[in-house]
């Protein structure tokens, strides 16, 4: 197959989930088929090094500039499309894309989140993908719980309306929609009950997250892109409710937070008592390493977290609410704890902090599930399957 892939930035490096996702399903198409790149960048970062990691990959490469003062005015000028699509509307992506399928015979246009799925519009192809991977209209729904102002609140409801709209609109237009988790999916199947949607899971590179040894010490961590509201939100609520309570019962806890761009409100954090902010780190193993349990404090949010397939894959136990492993296919108990409120959080923290055999064996269980269910290996032959099956289906119709 002759595959378009499309993404909102450069999936290189690899310091965000939806890069993460994005470079490896591009890596398992281009493993089999030909793919040609095209993404926005940075004005003057057209041949940065992220080119010269993906070009290997594929067989053409192209970057479309778009620099943040012409994405604000796009937010500013279309006030009907959700903020991440409309700050990527661009006449000079339109005319590329249009050109391209025109030249060439391209079998799949593949447009990775809701930001590029717009652009499937100028794609003539013969099969046009939508991975929206999460729902991101349920995600901003759930947020609006923990707006802190009327402003945010209006503005929230607002997005939350218009990604929902646009969910559907994109559902009903492309010819095949993908998402993380069967909770995502039932989202935008009630909106466009006559889309054709599939669960293609996130996963993990169990070559570089291999089982690490149990450090024996009572450190805890946390890792994420710090200025993602579902991350801020969840360390500051278990840095201020429930890291507190965990240090009464384990006096000499402590606590890594790692992560690109802390706002304000997280990097307070690191005054407190046993907490670290490290910042941005290349390479997430070393900490790992230093780490007995791994915690999950998030509140809102949708789609699955990749930060637990890390650690499943590293051996490490996981401490997470319900929403921060759902859509996931886990038991509470057997692959990692959960608890919902900040007095079982810190009690269910504690018990693994202080049962060492606890946390070697459902590490244990949890590597093993990873390796089951959520391989990028896997699910790259996964991907390749569901495309071919639906440019067969897309031929005879």
């Amino acid at each position: 197959m002759k595959i378009l892939f499309l993404t909102a930035e450069p999936p290189w490096p690899l310091n965000q989930g939806d890069k993460l996702r994005n470079y490896h399903l591009l890596k398992a198409l281009a493993a089999e088929h030909e793919v040609t790149l095209v993404t926005f960048c940075l004005p003057g970062e057209e041949s940065g090094s992220w080119r010269e990691a993906l070009s290997p990959l594929c067989r053409a490469v192209y970057a479309v500039p778009l620099n943040r003062h012409r994405m604000l005015l796009n937010v500013l000028r279309l006030p009907y499309l959700p903020v991440t699509m409309a700050a990527r509307a661009s006449a000079r992506m339109a005319r590329l894309l249009r050109r391209l399928t025109r030249e060439q015979e391209f079998d799949v246009a593949y447009a990775c989140q809701l930001k590029t799925a717009g652009c499937l519009g100028h794609c003539a192809t013969r099969l046009r993908v939508a991975d929206l991977t999460d729902a991101v209209s349920l995600y901003r729904r759930r947020m609006l719980r923990f707006a802190r102002s009327w402003p945010a609140k209006a503005f929230g409801a607002i997005e939350a309306r218009r990604l929902a709209f646009w969910e559907k609109q994109v559902a009903q237009s492309a010819d095949l929609t993908l998402v993380v988790s069967p909770v995502d999916a039932a989202v935008i199947q009630e909106t466009a009950p006559g889309a054709r949607i599939a669960v293609l899971p996130n996963g993990v590179d169990l070559a570089h997250f291999r089982p690490l040894p149990d450090p024996g010490r009572p450190v805890l961590i946390f890792w994420g892109h710090l200025r993602y509201p579902p991350n801020a939100d969840g360390i500051v609520w278990f840095c201020r409710e429930i890291f507190p309570r965990v240090r009464e019962d384990v006096p000499e806890a402590e606590l890594l937070i790692t992560g690109k761009e802390p706002p304000p409100e997280v990097a307070a954090l690191a005054a407190l008592p046993g907490v670290t902010l490290t910042g941005y780190v290349p390479d997430l193993r070393p900490y790992l390493a230093q780490a007995a349990v791994v915690i999950v404090p998030l509140r809102f949010g949708a789609g699955t977290r990749l930060k637990i397939l890390e650690a499943f894959a590293a051996g490490r136990p996981v401490v997470s609410t319900p929403l921060g492993c759902e859509g996931l296919e886990v038991q509470p108990g057997v692959h990692l704890e959960v608890a919902k409120d900040a007095e079982a959080l810190a009690k269910a923290t504690v018990d693994l902090l202080l049962d060492a055999p606890r946390r070697v064996h459902i590490a244990a269980n949890a590597r093993v599930l990873v390796e089951k269910k959520y391989s990028w290996e896997a699910i790259g032959q996964e991907l390749r399957a569901v495309l071919v099956e639906n440019l067969f289906v897309s031929v005879r119709r």
